[in-house]
C-alpha cells in the first residue's frame, strides 16, 4: 500500500532532517505554506525523532523514495494535514526536490499516499489548496483524479499581490 515496483512512502528518520530543513528553510515557497521563519536543526531532529499519529496531531507526514539503478533514493515528501475524523477527510501536500522534478515522482507520490489515506485510513475525501497560477501543480493533482473544485479569491499572498486558490478534491470511489 505504501509502495509499488518504483516508489515508496516511508516514515521521517533522523537522517532526513537535513534534507526537511532544505525544504522547509527554503523561503522562496513559504507563501504555499504557513511558514514564517526558518525551522531549527533541533527542531526539525525532535520532530523527526518524534511519535507520529494522524489522530493525535492531525498531521502525518511521509518521506518520498524513488529506485535508482537499485538504491533507493529521497526524492520528495506528502503530507496529510487538517485531518478532520469526522468527516473522513485531509488535505494533502507535497514537495518534491527541485533536482526530481518532472520525471513523475509527485504523481507516483499522490497515488501511493491516495491508496493509504483510502485504502488502510479509510477516508471519504482528500483535497488540496493549488495557487490559480500555478498550472504545473493543476495538472499534476488533475492526473491524480483530483477535480476542480471551488476557487478561493485573495487566499495567499506572494511578494505583495494576492493570489487565487482552487480547492481540489479526490473523492473515495466506492
Amino acid at each position: 500500500m505504501l509502495k509499488n515496483a518504483t516508489h515508496r512512502l516511508r516514515a521521517i528518520e533522523p537522517s532526513d532532517v537535513d534534507t526537511l530543513l532544505l525544504w522547509e528553510n527554503d523561503a522562496s515557497t513559504w507563501w504555499l505554506g504557513a511558514s514564517l521563519a526558518p525551522y531549527s536543526k533541533a527542531l526539525m531532529t525532535k520532530y523527526a525523532e518524534g511519535d507520529h499519529d494522524i489522530f493525535r496531531d492531525k498531521q502525518l507526514r511521509f518521506m518520498l523514495d524513488t529506485k535508482l539503478e537499485g538504491i533507493w533514493v529521497t526524492v520528495g515528501a506528502v503530507d496529510l494535514y487538517d485531518f478532520d475524523p469526522r468527516n473522513k477527510r485531509a488535505g494533502v501536500g507535497i514537495v518534491v526536490d527541485e533536482n526530481y522534478r518532472r520525471q513523475g515522482h509527485a504523481l507516483e507520490g499522490l497515488v501511493l499516499l491516495s491508496n493509504f489515506a483510502f485504502g488502510h485510513l479509510g477516508f471519504h475525501q482528500l483535497f488540496a489548496e493549488v495557487p490559480s497560477n500555478h498550472n504545473s501543480s493543476i495538472d499534476l493533482f488533475t492526473k491524480a483524479g483530483y477535480s476542480l473544485g471551488e476557487s478561493r479569491k485573495d487566499w495567499v499572498m506572494k511578494d505583495s499581490t494576492w493570489i487565487d486558490v482552487i480547492l481540489m478534491q479526490k473523492i473515495e470511489e466506492n
